[in-house]
């Protein structure tokens, strides 16, 4: 079920992508005029220092004088890569994410594109719509493809013909769990007493509480894939339907195999400066824009 999960969304994004590299009769803009839709992890929460961490944010992050001084982490980030190839003149860079946002929000978020130009935008919520209180509050299949289903047709209405748009896949959640049972916070306590800790007010009780089994992860776990199927198919749709936008979705960041190093040694559970220069880079590797490595 796994492996055909990821054969579909591997095929709906070479399909989006090679669609737009083959038509003749399309002119994709300079992707200049970034904006990102998103969560927690496009604001690089925790990344390196407690709360947000801008800078290194996968799509938005930068790194000028300052983190240069200060010696802080660079991630390689989409607009770090945009300037580095297509240059600084006219360049915008607007994070529409917002910490907590579901998949609901995503109309919400898509205004903030409205009159700005936008050439390029990224999508990759879904989360916390994976991470919530309980297993039996997550949405419904129906719910939430009808709720990205709408995100995305608000955001598209904001774009102009040529603009770029990837959606990236909502990362395995169990993986985490899996791999930050061994890991230590703040190298005080380990990442499963903290769990424990903060489960009543952590937004991952559904994956990471306690009193779960494996069998309830498990489950967690094909709701997940289940909900990165709803979003292949509905960018699909959309690329479909908007022959003049270029449109994909990218399923490496459920794929990849992340390692402890690769969490918050804060939080141990949004990605750490690497974990966000691993999503940095497997996204624009596997986007329109990959033969474009200047700045990686």
């Amino acid at each position: 079920m796994r492996d055909r999960f990821r054969m579909v969304g591997r095929a709906v994004a070479l399909l989006a992508l090679t669609g737009g590299l083959m038509s003749v009769d399309r002119c994709q803009s300079a992707p200049k005029r970034l904006f990102s839709a998103g969560d927690s992890i496009t604001r690089a929460f925790d990344a390196n220092l407690p709360a947000d961490n801008l800078n290194l944010s996968w799509v938005n992050g930068y790194h000028g004088f300052w983190e240069e001084f200060f010696g802080l982490p660079d991630v390689k980030s989409h607009n770090q890569r945009i300037d580095a190839n297509w240059g600084t003149a006219g360049r915008t860079n607007t994070i529409g994410a917002q910490n907590g946002a579901r998949v609901d929000d995503l109309v919400a978020q898509a205004a903030g594109a409205a009159g700005r130009d936008i050439t390029y935008a990224t999508v990759m919520l879904g989360g916390n719509d994976v991470c919530r209180d309980t297993i039996a509050d997550l949405p419904t299949d129906a719910q939430f493809q009808a709720d990205f289903t709408a995100g995305m047709d608000a955001l598209l209405a904001n774009l102009r013909d040529g603009a770029t748009v990837q959606v990236v896949a909502i990362p395995d959640v169990k993986r985490l769990y899996d791999v930050g049972i061994d890991k230590t916070a703040l190298g005080i306590t380990d990442c499963e007493t903290l769990w424990q800790l903060t489960v009543l007010g952590f937004p991952c009780g559904s994956m990471l509480s306690p009193s779960n089994t494996e069998a309830d992860r498990l489950y967690v776990q094909q709701r997940n894939l289940g909900y990165n199927n709803i979003l292949a198919a509905v960018t699909a749709q959309k690329a479909a339907e908007h022959p003049k936008k270029f449109i994909s979705y990218t399923d490496v960041t459920f794929t990849f195999p992340f390692q402890s190093n690769h969490i918050s040694d804060i939080d141990c559970f949004h990605p750490s400066a690497s974990g966000e220069r691993l999503i940095a880079k497997g996204t624009w590797d596997s986007g329109f824009f990959a033969t474009r490595q200047a700045g990686s």
